[in-house]
Protein backbone atom coordinates (compact mmCIF):
# COMPACT_ATOMS: atom_id res chain seq x y z
CA UNK A 1 0.00 0.00 0.00
CA UNK A 2 3.00 2.09 1.01
CA UNK A 3 4.31 1.37 -2.50
CA UNK A 4 1.18 2.83 -4.41
CA UNK A 5 1.15 6.02 -2.06
CA UNK A 6 4.97 6.54 -2.66
CA UNK A 7 4.02 6.54 -6.35
CA UNK A 8 1.10 8.67 -6.29
CA UNK A 9 3.32 10.91 -4.72
CA UNK A 10 5.47 10.98 -7.35
CA UNK A 11 2.97 11.58 -10.00
CA UNK A 12 1.83 14.76 -8.15
CA UNK A 13 5.11 15.92 -7.97
CA UNK A 14 6.44 14.96 -11.61
CA UNK A 15 2.28 17.15 -12.42
CA UNK A 16 3.33 19.87 -10.58
CA UNK A 17 6.86 20.55 -11.41
CA UNK A 18 5.58 20.02 -15.20
CA UNK A 19 2.74 22.65 -14.74
CA UNK A 20 5.26 24.89 -12.48
CA UNK A 21 7.90 24.89 -15.51
CA UNK A 22 4.83 25.91 -17.67
CA UNK A 23 3.57 28.90 -15.84
CA UNK A 24 6.90 30.14 -15.91
CA UNK A 25 7.87 29.83 -19.46
CA UNK A 26 4.48 31.32 -20.03
CA UNK A 27 5.69 34.09 -17.79
CA UNK A 28 9.09 35.00 -18.78
CA UNK A 29 7.11 35.24 -22.22
CA UNK A 30 4.68 37.74 -21.07
CA UNK A 31 7.62 39.71 -19.31
CA UNK A 32 9.11 40.39 -23.25
CA UNK A 33 5.39 41.22 -24.36
CA UNK A 34 5.03 43.99 -21.30
CA UNK A 35 6.83 46.96 -23.40
CA UNK A 36 4.40 46.54 -26.04
CA UNK A 37 1.33 46.23 -24.33
CA UNK A 38 1.78 47.18 -20.96
CA UNK A 39 0.85 51.36 -22.03
CA UNK A 40 -2.73 49.37 -23.31
CA UNK A 41 -3.63 48.03 -19.64
CA UNK A 42 -1.66 43.89 -20.00
CA UNK A 43 -1.27 42.96 -16.56
CA UNK A 44 0.68 39.25 -15.90
CA UNK A 45 -2.02 36.61 -15.34
CA UNK A 46 -1.67 32.87 -14.16
CA UNK A 47 -3.46 29.81 -15.25
CA UNK A 48 -1.40 27.58 -12.31
CA UNK A 49 -2.59 28.92 -8.82
CA UNK A 50 0.70 28.60 -7.10
CA UNK A 51 0.85 30.82 -4.01
CA UNK A 52 4.26 31.70 -4.77
CA UNK A 53 3.62 32.42 -8.42
CA UNK A 54 0.35 34.35 -7.57
CA UNK A 55 2.61 36.25 -5.00
CA UNK A 56 5.14 36.90 -7.82
CA UNK A 57 2.85 37.86 -10.26
CA UNK A 58 1.26 40.39 -7.80
CA UNK A 59 3.93 42.02 -7.28
CA UNK A 60 5.45 42.02 -10.90
CA UNK A 61 1.99 43.79 -11.94
CA UNK A 62 2.68 46.12 -8.76
CA UNK A 63 5.73 47.48 -10.32
CA UNK A 64 3.68 47.96 -14.16
CA UNK A 65 1.17 50.03 -12.24
CA UNK A 66 3.98 52.19 -10.87
CA UNK A 67 6.02 52.32 -14.21
CA UNK A 68 3.17 53.19 -16.56
CA UNK A 69 1.86 55.77 -13.58
CA UNK A 70 5.87 57.37 -14.13
CA UNK A 71 4.86 57.18 -17.85
CA UNK A 72 1.79 59.23 -17.80
CA UNK A 73 3.57 61.85 -14.94
CA UNK A 74 6.33 62.15 -17.78
CA UNK A 75 4.32 62.45 -20.76
CA UNK A 76 1.97 64.83 -18.92
CA UNK A 77 5.34 66.94 -17.89
CA UNK A 78 6.06 67.10 -21.23
CA UNK A 79 2.60 68.39 -22.27
CA UNK A 80 3.42 71.12 -19.73
CA UNK A 81 6.49 72.19 -20.44
CA UNK A 82 5.04 72.33 -24.45
CA UNK A 83 2.33 74.63 -23.12
CA UNK A 84 4.75 77.02 -20.62
CA UNK A 85 6.83 77.31 -24.04
CA UNK A 86 3.55 78.39 -26.06
CA UNK A 87 2.20 80.83 -23.22
CA UNK A 88 5.95 82.12 -22.85
CA UNK A 89 5.97 82.66 -26.34
CA UNK A 90 2.60 84.67 -26.83
CA UNK A 91 3.28 86.52 -23.12
CA UNK A 92 6.41 87.69 -24.28
CA UNK A 93 5.33 89.33 -28.03
CA UNK A 94 3.60 92.82 -26.48
CA UNK A 95 6.78 94.11 -24.55
CA UNK A 96 8.99 93.11 -27.45
CA UNK A 97 6.85 94.79 -29.91
CA UNK A 98 6.81 97.81 -27.80
CA UNK A 99 10.85 97.69 -27.43
CA UNK A 100 11.09 97.53 -30.95
CA UNK A 101 8.23 100.01 -32.05
CA UNK A 102 10.20 102.86 -29.71
CA UNK A 103 13.34 101.51 -30.99
CA UNK A 104 12.49 102.76 -34.43
CA UNK A 105 11.05 105.70 -32.94
CA UNK A 106 13.88 106.78 -30.78
CA UNK A 107 16.52 106.24 -33.66
CA UNK A 108 14.63 108.80 -35.88
CA UNK A 109 13.70 111.50 -33.18
CA UNK A 110 15.44 114.54 -33.30
CA UNK A 111 13.95 116.22 -30.12
CA UNK A 112 15.69 115.50 -26.58
CA UNK A 113 12.29 115.52 -25.11
CA UNK A 114 11.05 112.87 -27.63
CA UNK A 115 14.00 111.04 -26.84
CA UNK A 116 14.16 110.80 -23.48
CA UNK A 117 10.28 109.67 -23.68
CA UNK A 118 10.97 106.80 -26.03
CA UNK A 119 13.91 106.00 -23.63
CA UNK A 120 11.36 105.76 -20.81
CA UNK A 121 9.21 103.45 -22.30
CA UNK A 122 11.78 101.13 -23.78
CA UNK A 123 13.04 100.72 -19.89
CA UNK A 124 9.65 99.77 -18.73
CA UNK A 125 9.00 97.59 -21.15
CA UNK A 126 12.13 95.75 -20.89
CA UNK A 127 11.54 95.52 -16.54
CA UNK A 128 8.25 94.07 -17.80
CA UNK A 129 9.81 91.75 -19.64
CA UNK A 130 12.60 90.68 -17.12
CA UNK A 131 9.40 90.03 -14.72
CA UNK A 132 7.29 88.50 -17.32
CA UNK A 133 10.44 85.98 -17.70
CA UNK A 134 10.80 85.50 -14.20
CA UNK A 135 7.52 84.99 -13.16
CA UNK A 136 6.75 82.36 -16.39
CA UNK A 137 10.32 80.60 -15.33
CA UNK A 138 8.79 79.91 -11.73
CA UNK A 139 5.22 79.37 -13.27
CA UNK A 140 6.98 76.71 -15.62
CA UNK A 141 8.16 74.94 -12.10
CA UNK A 142 5.10 75.08 -10.43
CA UNK A 143 3.39 73.38 -13.26
CA UNK A 144 6.06 70.89 -13.43
CA UNK A 145 6.19 70.28 -9.58
CA UNK A 146 9.67 71.55 -8.93
CA UNK A 147 8.55 74.46 -7.02
CA UNK A 148 6.83 74.08 -3.87
CA UNK A 149 4.04 76.74 -2.66
CA UNK A 150 5.00 79.59 -0.42
CA UNK A 151 1.92 80.45 1.51
CA UNK A 152 1.38 83.93 3.09
CA UNK A 153 -1.02 86.81 4.38
CA UNK A 154 -1.81 88.78 1.19
CA UNK A 155 -4.40 92.03 0.96
CA UNK A 156 -5.79 91.36 -1.86
CA UNK A 157 -7.26 94.96 -2.42
CA UNK A 158 -3.97 96.10 -2.47
CA UNK A 159 -2.55 93.36 -5.09
CA UNK A 160 -5.02 93.86 -7.15
CA UNK A 161 -5.40 97.66 -7.66
CA UNK A 162 -1.80 97.74 -7.97
CA UNK A 163 -1.74 95.31 -11.44
CA UNK A 164 -4.87 96.52 -12.77
CA UNK A 165 -3.19 100.58 -12.62
CA UNK A 166 -0.02 99.07 -14.14
CA UNK A 167 -1.80 98.28 -17.25
CA UNK A 168 -3.92 101.92 -17.23
CA UNK A 169 -2.06 102.96 -20.86
CA UNK A 170 -3.64 99.83 -22.61
CA UNK A 171 -7.17 100.70 -21.02
CA UNK A 172 -6.50 103.87 -22.36
CA UNK A 173 -5.76 102.89 -25.99
CA UNK A 174 -8.70 99.69 -25.59
CA UNK A 175 -11.02 102.53 -24.15
CA UNK A 176 -11.96 100.69 -21.56
CA UNK A 177 -13.06 101.89 -17.62
CA UNK A 178 -12.05 100.21 -14.67
CA UNK A 179 -14.55 100.62 -11.64
CA UNK A 180 -12.94 99.83 -8.25
CA UNK A 181 -15.44 98.99 -5.23
CA UNK A 182 -16.29 102.41 -3.26
CA UNK A 183 -15.04 100.91 0.12
CA UNK A 184 -11.92 98.76 0.61
CA UNK A 185 -11.81 94.89 1.38
CA UNK A 186 -8.66 94.52 4.08
CA UNK A 187 -9.88 90.88 4.94
CA UNK A 188 -6.00 89.28 4.07
CA UNK A 189 -5.78 85.70 2.60
CA UNK A 190 -3.54 83.16 2.32
CA UNK A 191 -1.69 82.78 -0.83
CA UNK A 192 1.30 82.21 -2.97
CA UNK A 193 2.13 85.83 -4.11
CA UNK A 194 3.95 84.59 -7.64
CA UNK A 195 0.95 82.31 -8.35
CA UNK A 196 -1.71 85.50 -7.47
CA UNK A 197 0.17 88.05 -9.15
CA UNK A 198 -0.20 85.77 -12.44
CA UNK A 199 -3.83 85.13 -11.55
CA UNK A 200 -4.44 88.80 -11.45
CA UNK A 201 -2.52 89.34 -14.61
CA UNK A 202 -4.65 86.52 -16.68
CA UNK A 203 -7.27 88.25 -15.64
CA UNK A 204 -6.39 91.64 -16.83
CA UNK A 205 -5.20 90.46 -20.03
CA UNK A 206 -8.41 88.85 -20.74
CA UNK A 207 -10.45 92.15 -20.47
CA UNK A 208 -8.12 93.90 -21.84
CA UNK A 209 -8.62 91.56 -24.92
CA UNK A 210 -12.28 91.12 -24.75
CA UNK A 211 -14.19 93.42 -22.61
CA UNK A 212 -16.21 96.21 -24.77
CA UNK A 213 -15.98 99.49 -22.83
CA UNK A 214 -15.75 98.87 -18.52
CA UNK A 215 -14.61 96.22 -16.27
CA UNK A 216 -16.15 96.34 -12.48
CA UNK A 217 -14.13 94.99 -9.30
CA UNK A 218 -16.32 93.34 -6.48
CA UNK A 219 -15.80 91.79 -3.29
CA UNK A 220 -17.53 89.35 -1.18
CA UNK A 221 -17.60 86.95 1.56
CA UNK A 222 -18.67 83.20 1.39
CA UNK A 223 -17.78 80.93 4.00
CA UNK A 224 -14.19 80.68 4.65
CA UNK A 225 -13.16 82.34 1.34
CA UNK A 226 -12.70 85.91 -0.06
CA UNK A 227 -14.43 86.53 -3.26
CA UNK A 228 -12.92 88.26 -5.93
CA UNK A 229 -15.19 89.43 -8.83
CA UNK A 230 -14.47 90.39 -12.21
CA UNK A 231 -17.07 91.41 -15.18
CA UNK A 232 -17.01 93.18 -18.08
CA UNK A 233 -19.12 93.84 -21.08
CA UNK A 234 -18.61 91.65 -23.63
CA UNK A 235 -18.90 92.79 -27.52
CA UNK A 236 -21.90 92.51 -29.64
CA UNK A 237 -20.10 89.97 -32.18
CA UNK A 238 -18.54 88.24 -29.01
CA UNK A 239 -19.25 84.04 -29.47
CA UNK A 240 -17.72 83.63 -26.58
CA UNK A 241 -18.78 79.66 -24.72
CA UNK A 242 -18.77 80.18 -21.11
CA UNK A 243 -18.93 76.61 -20.53
CA UNK A 244 -15.41 76.09 -22.43
CA UNK A 245 -13.33 79.23 -21.18
CA UNK A 246 -11.25 77.26 -19.02
CA UNK A 247 -9.92 74.61 -21.37
CA UNK A 248 -6.80 74.78 -22.69
CA UNK A 249 -6.42 76.47 -25.83
CA UNK A 250 -9.71 77.69 -25.90
CA UNK A 251 -10.40 81.12 -27.27
CA UNK A 252 -13.60 82.92 -29.00
CA UNK A 253 -12.91 82.28 -32.04
CA UNK A 254 -13.16 78.86 -33.79
CA UNK A 255 -9.50 80.14 -35.91
CA UNK A 256 -6.46 79.51 -33.85
CA UNK A 257 -5.08 82.16 -35.91
CA UNK A 258 -5.90 84.56 -33.75
CA UNK A 259 -3.31 86.56 -32.30
CA UNK A 260 -4.40 88.10 -29.55
CA UNK A 261 -5.00 85.32 -27.16
CA UNK A 262 -2.85 81.68 -27.11
CA UNK A 263 -5.82 80.37 -24.84
CA UNK A 264 -3.78 79.49 -22.33
CA UNK A 265 -5.02 82.47 -19.82
CA UNK A 266 -7.80 80.78 -18.06
CA UNK A 267 -6.71 77.50 -18.51
CA UNK A 268 -3.27 78.62 -16.10
CA UNK A 269 -5.22 80.87 -13.95
CA UNK A 270 -7.83 77.95 -12.99
CA UNK A 271 -4.85 75.56 -12.45
CA UNK A 272 -3.15 77.92 -10.25
CA UNK A 273 -6.38 79.01 -8.33
CA UNK A 274 -6.67 75.58 -7.60
CA UNK A 275 -3.65 75.06 -6.36
CA UNK A 276 -3.96 77.74 -3.81
CA UNK A 277 -6.51 75.92 -2.29
CA UNK A 278 -8.77 78.42 -3.87
CA UNK A 279 -11.64 77.80 -7.05
CA UNK A 280 -12.96 79.89 -9.94
CA UNK A 281 -16.12 80.00 -11.73
CA UNK A 282 -17.42 81.73 -15.01
CA UNK A 283 -21.06 82.74 -16.05
CA UNK A 284 -23.00 85.12 -18.74
CA UNK A 285 -25.03 87.51 -17.60
CA UNK A 286 -27.17 89.39 -20.10
CA UNK A 287 -23.98 91.08 -21.67
CA UNK A 288 -21.29 91.16 -19.21
CA UNK A 289 -19.11 88.38 -18.59
CA UNK A 290 -18.18 87.27 -14.75
CA UNK A 291 -15.35 85.56 -13.15
CA UNK A 292 -15.39 84.60 -9.19
CA UNK A 293 -12.44 83.52 -7.71
CA UNK A 294 -12.71 82.18 -4.40
CA UNK A 295 -9.47 82.40 -1.98
CA UNK A 296 -9.06 81.21 1.63
CA UNK A 297 -9.19 83.57 4.07
CA UNK A 298 -6.46 84.06 6.71
CA UNK A 299 -7.89 84.07 10.08
CA UNK A 300 -4.75 84.43 11.78
CA UNK A 301 -4.13 88.48 12.07
CA UNK A 302 -1.16 89.82 10.48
Amino acid sequence: MWGWIFIFLGFALLFYIYFLKRELRKLKYEVKLLPDRSSFGYRLSLDFRERTLLDLVDELNKMIDAFEEKNRQARQMEETVKLSIAGLSHDLRTPLTSIDGYVQLLLTAKDGGRRKHYLTIIEQSVKRLIEMTDQFYDLARIETNQKEIEFSSILLYNLVEEIFLSYYEQFEEKRIEIRFPEYENNRPILADRLMLIRVIQNIVQNVIRYAKSQAVISYGDEENYLVFSVKNDIKPDSKVVVEKVFMRFYTEYTSRTNTESSGLGLYLTKKLVEKMNGKIDAELDDNWFILKIHLPINRIPI
